[in-house]
């Protein structure tokens, strides 16, 4: 699982850089796969050499920011990491141009003022702990409507509908 989770920062990353590389055969690719899940399957059928030479064909730039991505998954908390790898796996299991969207809201997120930032994670996280029902009835509501700008919501519904309740 260790190496699993290690990768999986590799498709957070959503870099595609490996696909059809190593000496093993691919996985059978599935129809609707994400470049970085397909890169995934790619790296965990590689031996530890292979995958080494693997990145160690990237720029030097790019090599370091997915290193950078690993050593701070692999700082998190379990819960934490298995919070981000079932948000990555409902993530994945959407349709490609919801996936789209839904990771268009998640660079608008990082593109906002960080006091914005902290009010939409805190959204998201009191959506978390709300059963689906009560999750829906929320997001249409006048009070969620008058606390968030139209592209704020926008983003809030996004994220959430990746983020399973606790």
């Amino acid at each position: 699982m260790f190496v699993l989770r290690a990768f999986t920062v590799l498709v957070l990353a959503g870099i595609p850089a490996f696909a059809g590389q190593g000496g093993r055969p691919k996985a059978e690719p599935r129809a609707n796969k994400h470049p970085g899940e397909q890169m995934l399957m790619n790296l965990s059928q590689m031996t530890p050499e292979e995958r080494e030479k693997a990145l160690s064909r990237l720029p030097p730039a790019q090599r370091a920011n997915i290193e950078k991505r690993i050593e701070k998954f692999q700082t998190l908390p379990p819960a934490q990491q298995e919070r981000q790898l079932d948000r990555l796996q409902r993530l994945n299991a959407l349709p490609p141009q919801r996936q789209q969207q839904v990771r268009r809201s998640m660079r608008a997120l990082q593109d906002l003022p960080q006091d914005r930032k902290k009010a939409i994670n805190q959204e998201v996280r009191r959506l978390s702990r709300m059963p689906e029902d009560d999750r829906q009835n929320y997001l249409n509501s006048d009070e969620f409507h008058k606390r968030f700008s139209p592209d704020e919501q926008k983003i809030v519904g996004d994220i959430a509908e990746i983020t399973p309740t606790r």
